[in-house]
């Protein structure tokens, strides 16, 4: 289990990490079941951080992240499945790529994940926790459609992407 705190404090050259409060309208879903209400909890809790753009299908995020045009930056969309066993997409952009990487949620530990679960088994408490450890631990990308897997790319997420509206 990997614990990181949500704010860090550095001696010598000075780096904060601070939340930035942005105004967002919360996405608009419609809940019937247990699931889709418990996704919607999933969200609420996001929607301050400048980072997650809520309900943008996978072509209009890659679309953005490739006019953005700058390596290392990165934003959180709800997946299009709406399942609260993968909530959330962190959409990184690097070396003129756009990369795809499911959030996953442990109803076990109640924890979240990256990826299928495949390789690394970093678990972390919140969304956040696994944006502020991939700031400074890079984070590593693999080509899906690379079916051996040896396609890797290195990046930290040093970019968030700031929403036009």
């Amino acid at each position: 289990m990997t614990v990181f705190p949500s704010e860090f404090s550095f001696t010598g050259p000075t780096l904060n990490v601070e939340d930035v409060s942005v105004k967002r309208s919360p996405s608009p879903v419609q809940c019937t079941s247990y699931e889709s209400k418990s996704f919607t909890k999933h969200s609420l809790d996001l929607n301050k951080y400048e980072w997650y753009i809520g309900e943008y299908d996978r072509h209009e995020a890659e679309m953005a992240l490739l006019q953005e045009n700058t390596d290392e930056t990165f934003l959180v969309r709800d997946c299009s499945k709406k399942s609260n066993t993968e909530p959330y997409v962190l959409v990184v952009y690097y070396g003129r790529r756009v990369y795809n990487i499911k959030v996953r949620f442990l109803e076990d530990s109640q924890q979240y994940a990256l990826g299928t679960g495949l390789r690394g088994n970093d678990k972390f408490n919140s969304v956040k926790e696994i944006i502020d450890f991939y700031k400074y631990v890079p984070i590593t990308l693999i080509d899906g459609k690379d079916k051996a897997g040896s396609q890797r790319e290195q990046c930290y997420l040093s970019y968030p992407f700031k929403l036009r509206k």
